[in-house]
């Protein structure tokens, strides 16, 4: 699990982030992306998770143009997949946030930060091999036009990515990230001080180091998604060997330390942990206060979510 402050922060404060909508970015996405949506920074929680597999399907809609035949099974695979969510997941997502709530009241260390990191990817992973078969299944009926279309996606997701991140000189990206990382803080503990701010924004440097790294990971990220869709439109192969080479594909990225640039990888993550840290040790009490309600107001609604399983299962089904 990457650990720049994007993701580092949501993994800590939102237990389950929207690492999926915003790093992986291919098909893979059109039932992780929402696995967690739950927690996705809006304040209206239960809302949100019981329009999931609208979004859901909107976005794989938008990813590849699905076409009328294509249509049932993705609405299907993706009531299946909120049903076993909603049952399996919901109550381990109540637990990690329970945890984060106690953990941000108190002195927050690299090893509490590290454990909800492993939390969410064992979460992000038991996700991954819940969607494998119908991911398999859908990319088995994609056309070339529709992986055509999907790069096209890719190119205008990662101009939007430069003009935001690595646009303009050094100052103007520090700020670019430093507003996003803000964002996300502010969501937990409510305002912040000018003080505070700048203090924040000293403790990005060693964040900001690697910028263009991850770009270039983004990128091969996505070419590897796009050779492995087009060598299942070309060859059709069986469904267990789409579904062995989208575990493959998980293995590289989902566990980056065994890649080449693991080195690279590690101190990206240390630098995230350690902003994530040093912006929780300097909040005041009223703002750790903040955070727990923040928290107590997801668990509350995580809990309202378990119980209403009924009514999300026959949403999702329609």
């Amino acid at each position: 699990m990457r650990a720049d402050f994007n993701m580092t922060v949501s993994a800590q404060y939102r237990a389950v982030s929207d690492f999926h909508i915003r790093r992986c970015r291919s098909v893979l996405t059109w039932l992780l992306a929402f696995a967690l949506v739950a927690l996705t920074g809006c304040s209206a929680i239960k809302l949100g998770y019981q329009q999931g597999d609208r979004i859901a399907y909107w976005w794989v809609d938008r990813h590849v143009d699905v076409s009328g035949a294509q249509e049932p099974p993705t609405r299907e695979a993706i009531a299946r997949f909120f049903a076993w969510h909603r049952k399996t997941q919901l109550p381990e997502v109540a637990a990690v946030l329970a945890r984060a709530k106690r953990d941000v009241q108190q002195p927050v260390t690299d090893e509490m930060v590290r454990q909800v990191q492993a939390d969410t990817q064992r979460l992000t992973r038991q996700a991954y091999d819940n969607a494998v078969p119908d991911v398999a299944s859908l990319l088995l009926t994609l056309t070339p036009a529709q992986i055509d279309h999907m790069q096209a996606r890719f190119a205008e997701s990662n101009a939007k990515y430069r003009k935001e991140f690595l646009r303009g000189d050094a100052g103007e990206r520090e700020s670019a990230r430093f507003d996003k990382v803000m964002d996300y803080a502010r969501l937990i503990y409510g305002s912040f001080s000018a003080e505070q701010e700048r203090t924040i924004r000293a403790a990005m440097a060693p964040l900001m180091e690697n910028a263009e790294a991850r770009y270039a990971e983004r990128l091969r990220r996505q070419q590897e998604w796009l050779a492995l869709t087009r060598e299942v439109q070309a060859a059709r192969p069986p469904k267990t060997e789409v579904m062995a080479m989208l575990r493959r594909y998980a293995e590289h990225w989902l566990k980056p330390p065994e890649r080449d640039d693991a080195a690279q990888h590690q101190a990206t993550n240390r630098a995230g942990v350690a902003l994530t840290v040093a912006i929780a040790n300097l909040t005041t009490p009223e703002q750790k206060a903040h955070a727990a309600k923040r928290f107590q107001g997801w668990i509350d609604d995580t809990q309202a979510l378990m119980r209403d399983s009924g009514t999300g299962a026959a949403q999702a089904a329609n």
